[in-house]
């Protein structure tokens, strides 16, 4: 690779051990990927941040690099962590994890991290603009940031993107190239009645273009007109979880694709699909684990709820109560907690029975499975119906927002699947 003086030098242990390890990670991962040369970052993520997901080996490494003299050198924030630090106790987890959890956390201060403590940091600080290039991990954060805000990055695993929060760089590869950029398969939603459509139903689309697509750039076509932040993240967050697909573009909302023609560059798409109500309902089927209707844990927030997203739970369940061997946990941000406590939402939910949980992860960081008496989880979204079983080893059933929230005040579930 061609190297600047500076990142020779810090390769060669010039600003110490920390940095040198960090630099011969990022270098031997540009050679596997043949990038020609390492370029800035203006901003990082750090995806694998929950205990349950990196483990007692990351410790040991970050207070190795901190010891070494690794300090982030980038804004760099946090995704969600395995426990709420106030609330776990109400949560019935194990405080042997909670101990865990805060010498991990520790391990991140230390070298300079913003404890966002969110999948959705652009909503709360780390906000990528067009055309700058960023290192995330946490796949839904990162094909946001693509997609939505026309930033350039690939989806990374924890210790890259820890790398390159040390170093400022990372090599340049895949959809830091424009060539790489382009989208290859058409996805017309225009046979959809999207005035009917839920969240939970984009989700469903989202996941089935993941599934059919693999790693394909697709360009969705027939969206309405109005089509909000939580639409957008539901529909392109299930897409890295059934297949590999870090870049979609929403023709007329992604900054590379004012048109058709823009988003495929200029060249015929590779191949077009269409998604209707039935590949819509084959999500939904094929997500959901169990046919049993007793459900243990409700819970929202993978991605993390946005205030609109508390805002509908909370009207729901206004003069209502969570069924008492049903548990409902609804996860965001410490920072949009805080917020929806003031607007009164967060007193509606509780007062329902439910809890509203700041930085905890539900989906592959989740502790579900550590909660006595937590076989059957239900949730709204498709990226998290997928992770649940493999991260807790517990049923999911996938489903939309309204049938999960009766679900909490039954107990069991009643709706479609």
């Amino acid at each position: 690779m061609n190297l600047t003086d500076r990142e020779k030098k810090m390769l060669d242990g010039g600003f110490g051990a920390g940095p040198q390890t960090a630099m011969r990670l990022l270098v031997t991962l540009g050679e596997v990927y043949e990038a020609e040369r390492m370029i800035p970052v203006s901003s990082c993520h750090v995806g694998g941040r929950s205990f349950l997901i990196s483990g007692e080996e990351s410790i040991e490494w970050m207070t190795e690099l901190y010891e070494g003299g690794a300090r982030f050198q980038v804004f760099t924030s946090t995704n969600p962590c395995s426990v709420d630090f106030d609330r776990w106790k109400e949560m019935g987890l194990p405080e042997d994890l909670v101990q865990k959890q805060r010498r991990t956390d520790e391990c991140y201060m230390k070298m300079g991290v913003v404890p966002l403590g969110s999948c959705l940091p652009y909503q709360i600080g780390n906000l990528p603009l067009p055309g700058s290039l960023f290192s995330w991990g946490g796949s839904a954060g990162a094909t946001f940031s693509n997609s939505a805000l026309g930033a350039r990055g690939n989806r990374e695993g924890m210790p890259s993107v820890i790398a390159a929060a040390i170093a400022g760089v990372t090599p340049e590869y895949g959809l830091h190239l424009k060539e790489n950029r382009y989208g290859q398969v058409l996805v017309d939603l225009s046979g959809l009645d999207h005035s009917s459509l839920s969240l939970s139903d984009y989700s469903a689309i989202g996941s089935y273009v993941g599934r059919t697509l693999l790693n394909k750039n697709p360009v969705v076509v027939g969206l309405p007109k109005i089509f909000s932040q939580d639409q957008i993240r539901f529909l392109i967050s299930a897409m890295p979880t059934a297949g590999a697909i870090s870049l979609c573009h929403l023709v007329g909302i992604t900054p590379e694709a004012p048109t058709v023609e823009a988003a495929f560059g200029g060249k015929p798409p590779e191949d077009k699909i269409s998604v209707g109500t039935k590949e819509i309902k084959s999500s939904f089927r094929k997500l959901t684990t169990t046919p049993k209707e007793d459900v243990d844990l409700v819970t929202f927030g993978c991605p993390h709820c946005s205030i609109p997203q508390i805002r509908d739970i909370a009207s729901l369940l206004a003069g209502k109560k969570v069924n008492p061997n049903t548990r409902l946990w609804v996860a965001t941000s410490g920072h949009l907690r805080n917020l929806a406590q003031r607007m009164g939402y967060v007193e509606i939910i509780e007062r329902a029975g439910g809890l509203v949980l700041a930085d905890l992860c539900v989906a592959p960081g989740a502790p579900f499975h550590l909660v006595p008496g937590v076989k059957t989880v239900a949730i709204n979204s498709a990226r998290g119906a997928y992770f649940i079983p493999g991260a807790c080893n517990l049923d999911v059933i996938f489903g939309d927002t309204k049938d999960c929230i009766q679900a909490a005040i039954d107990g069991k579930w009643r709706g479609s699947r």
